[in-house]
């Protein structure tokens, strides 16, 4: 009775340093990975389990096994330091096989007794897409569907979502922090889960806004602490779907005098005129005039014109600030229901 008493103490004491060595002094990122759905089509896949020891002392790894040929490991052969890691990369053939898989690989150490890790997943001849494919703009393991936020057009008291679809392709929980604008509504999960989609919803608000022409700017988000830059963009110009024909027809209507400004080599100054004139039966609101760039200005970016006026502009350039050929935008914004928008190119060529 002594003898197995003691056999027990013994099994205890080596089954409590085993584990103490194994959960106490290494621990691992994981130790069970599953690849989930596969295709035959892909070739080998692989994981990287990763190491630390935990010890006052170096690792090192010695040797690592597998339990089948088609699973093949390597791994870290240098001492890995105190509170360092160290990494065992296992890859997985399915060589043709299909169905459920699950291998084991044994993990020698200077420290302690093997350690068992295991991989896990499912071999198919469907044709399954790699989550590169189905989320193409990669930002490290943050992938999205789109980048885009072009909320196209607007009225000024309309607003438009855009779903961000997001993949964490990672094995650790993926943070997201978004710092929207006033004039932005966001709705989002501040964490996406290892392997798994999330929505991130932006809404736009023209109101709130409140401004007509192009809206272009960024939006920051924080993706693990690190900032990333999305640019966005939207078009404010009223919106004549819902009036009748006759209003229309009586609507104010808006002419321009040139289709280009061209500034030239600046010999003859650097001040130009823009004729604006409205050829309908109502009052023509000018509602903005928005150049595309800082270094193009005008004595009015909004008016009034009534039917048979003619009203000019002056449209100057900072020609300090061009050095070659330059070339610029403005955008009218207007009442007219035929031609809400109208633009106007800037050019220059100092060099001529």
């Amino acid at each position: 009775m002594k003898r197995i008493v003691f056999l027990l103490i013994c099994v205890t004491v080596n089954f409590a340093f085993s584990f103490a060595q194994e959960d106490g002094k290494i621990t691992f990122n994981e130790k069970k990975h599953d690849f989930g759905v596969i295709s035959d089509k892909w070739g080998k896949v692989s994981f990287d389990f990763v190491l630390t020891n935990n010890s006052d002392e170096p690792l090192l790894i010695s040797n690592v096994k597998a339990s089948c040929g088609c699973t093949t490991p390597s791994w870290t052969k240098t001492p890995i330091e105190p509170k360092k890691s160290g990494t065992i990369t296992v890859s997985y053939n399915p060589g043709g096989q299909h169905g459920s898989f699950l291998k084991s690989i044994t993990v020698h150490t200077s420290q302690g007794a093997p350690i068992t890790l295991q991989i896990s997943g499912e071999v198919t001849n469907t044709p399954v897409k790699k989550a590169e494919e189905t989320y193409p703009v990669a930002l490290g393991n943050y992938l999205l569907k789109s980048k885009d936020l072009n909320f196209g057009q607007l009225d000024l008291s309309g607003s438009k979502t855009i779903r961000l679809e997001v993949f964490n392709n990672s094995d650790k929980p993926v943070t997201q922090k978004i710092t929207p604008h006033k004039y932005f509504t966001v709705n989002y999960s501040p964490v996406v889960e290892p392997k798994k989609e999330s929505v991130i919803e932006l809404t736009f608000l023209a109101a709130n806004y409140n401004k007509y022409g192009y809206a272009n700017g960024d939006l920051i988000f924080h993706i693990n602490g690190q900032k990333q830059i999305f640019p966005y963009s939207a078009l404010i110009v009223d919106d004549f779907s819902k009036e009748d024909s006759n209003k229309k027809a009586n609507a104010g209507k808006v002419n321009i005098n040139t289709q280009e400004i061209n500034f030239g080599s600046f010999t003859a100054g650097t001040g130009r005129t823009l004729k604006l004139s409205n050829s309908g039966n109502s009052v023509l609101n000018i509602r903005n005039i928005q150049s595309s760039s800082p270094w193009v200005t005008l004595s009015k970016t909004a008016l009034v014109i009534n039917p048979g006026e003619i009203v000019e502009i002056k449209v100057n350039i900072d020609k300090s600030k061009i050095k070659s050929s330059f070339n610029s935008t403005l955008s009218i914004v207007s009442s007219d229901p035929e031609r809400p928008l109208l633009e106007v190119k800037v050019t220059a060529n100092p060099r001529q």
